[in-house]
């Protein structure tokens, strides 16, 4: 997910695609917008095919090379500029359903051009800010449908076999489906409605309560390891804080 802090906006632009081009080490991050025609954009091993209502993010320091690759006009709008990241990766966003990111690069590139007042700049950067909005709310659509689910099915299925195994580490679980670990938590917690850390808690005690309530068990420490806890201790401290009393009293 696309999160910038502190932004600082030093150029936006338009013009007409070239055939290609290679850029290298470029010193600042950007959002390119295709406005009309398609080009191939690859960097760091991939291809971003960019149509018209795209928009690429390249961070800063990334070198990649672009070809056009429709005939006729291939118009590009872009914003260039420093900001804190919390993901450096190149991410491609669809927005082909809105007509008004055309109309929100052009009054960038219109406040840029006249730069004249600090209201001017604040207007600019509050565009910006927009524009990142949007951005968010088209990737949580994204993360939100019933495919993107399916992708991590692998992850449930492991769980539903290893949940109890004290040797389960759920920083890998990401890796069982192929995507990034952000990208998967914030899937995981759409299906969910939990972290994985929380779900896999609650399925340990939940378990746990059967146990007890069942009555065998030879001891708290049995219960324990039987869902997946090495220390009992650390077992009924998350016992007591999910059912408000610990195990041996329960």
């Amino acid at each position: 997910m696309l999160a910038l802090k502190n932004p600082e906006i030093v150029g936006v632009i338009s013009g007409n695609s070239t055939e290609k081009a290679t850029i290298h080490n470029r010193t600042s991050s950007t959002l390119i917008y295709k406005s009309s025609g398609e080009s191939i954009y690859c960097l760091r091993g991939k291809r971003y095919h960019l149509t018209a209502g795209t928009v690429l993010f390249i961070p800063e320091n990334e070198s990649y090379s672009f070809e056009k690759i429709s005939s006729g006009e291939s118009i590009y709008r872009l914003v260039n500029f420093h900001a804190e990241a919390k993901s450096s990766e190149p991410q491609l966003f669809d927005l082909t359903h809105l007509e008004s990111i055309d109309v929100l690069f052009k009054q960038m590139e219109n406040l840029w051009r006249s730069n004249d007042s600090h209201a001017e700049k604040y207007e600019l950067v509050s565009l910006f800010y927009r524009l990142i909005s949007i951005l968010a709310k088209s990737e949580e659509r994204k993360y939100t449908t019933s495919e993107q689910k399916e992708k991590i099915e692998p992850a449930m299925e492991f769980l539903k076999q290893n949940i109890f195994d004290s040797t389960l580490k759920i920083s890998s679980l990401h890796a069982l489906c192929g995507m990034s670990d952000p990208t998967f938590r914030k899937i995981f917690v759409s299906k969910t409605g939990l972290s994985p850390r929380k779900y896999v808690i609650r399925q340990r005690l939940t378990q746990a309560k059967v146990i007890l309530e069942s009555g065998e068990y030879g001891s708290i420490s049995e219960v324990a390891h039987s869902v997946g806890y090495d220390d009992p201790l650390y077992f009924s401290k998350h016992f007591k804080e999910f059912y408000g009393s610990s195990p041996s009293n329960f």
